[in-house]
């Protein structure tokens, strides 16, 4: 069984993104260039220099042993021996070298497993309920919903170019423990009249600009789920923000658009969607009772004790299906040891493959155990390195990885989490009332650990106190993840993070009677809880020592070296090819207030990188991406003085920076400044699709294609040495300015863009006509359908 099908192709893209590895590595690529590449391949720069993370995409949290063995031994033979879970149920291998990646992706492929879409402006992981079909409580399986959907879009080219991340998200219960209604496009399970089906939320997102969802569909048939993705999908690509990173979510799109009009346009393309086939769903691979009586190789192990029976109550549940259970494995900071995950892997083999997933919660949620060998796989969870001695309160403690690895990290969680615990499991608040409290932890505000939706939320700040800086957090609380009331974390004040521990232990203390009396954190926060922790965040702040008194304050937890900010940078989640129009732009305002070093003889060289950039600047909005500086000014001329987008006064500069000719150049150094600020001014005036306003004016064609549109000559689209997935970006262009029923003919290349290209159009709902190779290209036709 597999959690999703992975493109035929994927092998030829491994390839191509090995050869991008050498073409970096040679200096022959630009730096922001390559990251648009390997960040969209899962592929994120560490804080440590010359190391990698790699993300693996993981389906609703699934993963078979035989892939989990594989991902262990990877990271055995090339990475950092663990194997770290994310709060959005994948995994990732860290301290990768950039050489070894490539093989590292094959091997990955060999097992059915993809980093494809683990980063960069893509559709991410989908997630769904880490127990969605063995929770009694559910109303459906949404794994196999899932799962098609996964293949379909991954499948898809135009997944791997939107504005910013797609998130997408299926619960099987209304109590949402998938956080769908939180995600840019959720479906949480309903049924109506005996009809299987969903609730549908869209516009939905965490981070540091956080935007509950709204209700796009109070119910819809199971059957159109891809419909309805297809929908916001072809809406998101058409009207999402290119040009600010910071506002391309979908929830920002909601508030540019507003309801109606965001309405109006998504109603538009559900009706074309419609017409594409619904998802073909595999029950039977998912199906949770087959493991019954069907072990091979295991003898099961009768054991007693106390310490058995509170495993028990903490961490295993029954399942629907009779006879079977599931069992949590705490992880310490989403870390499972790479040769404990072999022996994990082994066990789990004998009983079945559909046996384990990721959860939320950064731990493993192990499936489908029959009651006799409950034993054996407690004295497994003994034997590894898990926290299964612990009460579940500690276990589900999120801390994403925060200032160890992430770039953009102020404080690091993956520190403080240990010693949370410790105060916790060492004081004298009885943690049984906490078993489903949720508290979360992020090392900044971009919420990678999700504490816009805990009970209790905290968030790293930079604090300045007694002129120095140190580690803080923000202190969160009292959301809901109820689809009916759902509401964010409100925040109550700030501590030190040396005081941190601490904290916790007084709001846990505080609670505990009204937990114990069967209160939820929500309803204390609410009923005068935020103002008993606003009021203990105030005493911890007003007791902060100075940097003699006490330095330990001015060191983080797990830190070595003073708290300073100098580390952070740049995050690399929004990475995309269009961070090369920020590049070229720089360039161009470097040379006009001349720190490009280019002074006095090296005027010329000024001049023609002033001209250069400015005409690289706007290419790749034209759907263009060369490769040679000849190329460069070739497709500028086409684009933009021929198009009378840019005066032709500008076009001698071109030539004479085709032949390099510095002398004239030189001479014309004012102008090639004009001209940067041209494109500069360019740049500003089109829209924040990277459009100018006539491109946005909808073609107006019939509905149907006359007989006389049907005797013309089909148009040609000539795309030789357009790359994916700009290639089928352009197709689609051209196929929006025919008819329902037109024809379209397009040149394509041999690889990537025949293997893309035509499986994408198809999933558009149109027919290929004809798929001939003439030399050392691809004639395709295309008759539009929709």
């Amino acid at each position: 069984m597999n959690f999703y099908e992975i493109p035929n192709n994927f092998d030829k893209e491994i390839d191509s993104f090995e050869n991008s590895i050498q073409q970096f590595q040679k200096g022959e690529l630009h730096p922001t260039k390559f990251r648009a590449i390997r960040v969209p391949f899962g592929v994120y720069e560490q804080r440590t220099k010359d190391t990698f993370m790699l993300r693996i995409r993981s389906t609703a949290g699934g993963i078979t042993p035989v892939q989990l063995k594989k991902v262990s031994e990877l990271a055995l033979r090339y990475c950092k021996p663990l194997v770290h879970v994310t709060t959005r149920q994948e995994l990732q291998l860290h301290d990768a070298h950039l050489e070894d990646i490539p093989e590292i992706v094959r091997e990955l492929y060999s097992a059915q497993l993809s980093s494809r879409g683990g980063g960069g402006n893509t559709v991410r992981n989908i997630m769904a309920s880490s127990d969605s079909g063995i929770n009694p409580e559910e109303l459906f399986d949404v794994t196999p919903h899932a799962v098609a959907l996964s293949s379909k879009l991954i499948a898809e080219g135009d997944s791997w170019n939107f504005p910013r991340k797609f998130k997408v998200s299926f619960s099987s219960t209304r109590k949402d423990n998938a956080l769908a209604a939180f995600n840019d496009l959720g479906f949480v399970a309903a049924t109506r009249e005996g009809r299987r089906g969903f609730t549908v939320y869209v516009a939905g997102g965490m981070g540091c600009r956080p935007r509950l969802s709204k209700i796009l569909h109070d119910f819809i048939d199971e059957g159109q789920v891809y419909h309805v993705c297809s929908a916001v999908k072809s809406l998101y690509l058409e009207f999402g923000n290119r040009k600010i990173s910071n506002s391309g979510r979908l929830r920002f799109l909601w508030e540019e658009l507003g309801e109606v009009r965001f309405r109006e346009i998504y109603q538009r393309e559900l009706a074309r969607a419609e017409v594409k086939p619904v998802l073909e769903l595999d029950q039977e691979s998912f199906e949770n009772c087959g493991a019954i009586r069907k072990t091979s190789g295991l003898t099961s192990r009768k054991v007693e004790g106390t310490a058995f029976l509170s495993w028990k109550k903490e961490y295993v549940s029954k399942q629907k299906q009779q006879g079977l259970y599931s069992v949590l494995i705490p992880l310490a900071l989403g870390d499972l040891q790479a040769r404990d995950g072999i022996i994990l892997s082994r066990f789990l083999g004998k009983i079945g493959e559909n046996v384990m997933r990721m959860t939320m919660t950064q731990n493993i949620k192990v499936r489908n155990i029959p009651e006799e060998y409950l034993g054996n796989l407690y004295e497994l969870v003994s034997e590894i390195e898990t926290l299964s001695h612990l009460p579940k309160l500690c276990g589900d403690i999120i801390g994403c990885t925060g200032a160890n690895t992430c770039t953009t990290g102020v404080c690091l969680p993956q520190g403080l989490v240990p010693v949370v615990q410790k105060y916790l499991v060492n004081s004298d608040v009885n943690l049984s009332v906490f078993q489903d409290l949720k508290i979360n932890i992020s090392g900044c505000p971009n919420s990678c650990g999700q504490h816009h939706a805990a009970d209790i939320g905290l968030y790293g700040r930079i604090v300045r106190k007694h002129g120095k800086t140190l580690p803080g957090y923000w202190v969160t609380g009292g959301a809901s993840t109820l689809p009916e009331a759902r509401n964010f974390t409100e925040k109550c004040g700030w501590v030190a993070a040396r005081d941190l521990p601490g904290l916790l232990v007084d709001v846990l203390s505080r609670y505990e009677p009204h937990g114990q009396q069967g209160t939820s954190f929500e309803d204390y926060f609410k009923g005068g809880g935020k103002e008993d922790i606003a009021d203990l965040c105030s005493q911890y702040v007003e007791n902060i020592p100075d940097f003699a008194s006490d330095d330990s304050y001015y060191y983080d937890w797990g830190a070595t070296e003073e708290f300073t900010t100098a580390h952070m940078g740049h995050g690399e989640c929004s990475a995309g090819i269009y961070d090369m129009v920020e590049v070229a732009m720089g360039a161009i305002k470097d040379n006009l207030s001349d720190k490009a070093g280019n002074e006095g003889d090296n005027e010329g060289k000024r001049a023609w990188d002033l001209v250069y950039n400015s005409a690289a600047m706007l290419l790749i909005t034209r759907g263009v991406d060369p490769v040679s500086e000849f190329e460069v000014f070739q497709a500028f001329e086409s684009h933009f003085l021929e198009k009378g987008l840019v005066d032709e006064k500008f076009r001698p500069l071109i030539e004479a920076a085709v032949k390099s000719d510095f002398s004239t150049l030189r001479e014309n150094l004012e102008l090639a400044g004009e001209l940067g600020r041209t494109m500069i001014q360019l740049y500003h005036s089109m829209d924040n699709t990277l459009r100018f306003k006539n491109e946005r004016e909808e073609v107006a064609v019939p509905a149907q294609a006359s007989d006389a549109f049907l005797e013309q000559k089909e148009l040609i689209k000539d795309l030789r040495g357009v790359v994916c997935p700009m290639n089928f970006v352009k197709t689609k262009v051209e196929l929006a300015k025919i008819p329902v029923g037109g024809r379209l003919k397009i040149l394509l290349d041999d690889g990537e863009p025949i293997d893309n290209v035509p499986r994408s159009v198809k999933t558009e709902g149109h027919e290929i006509l004809q798929q001939e190779k003439s030399g050392d290209h691809w004639m395709v036709v295309i008759e539009k359908k929709v």
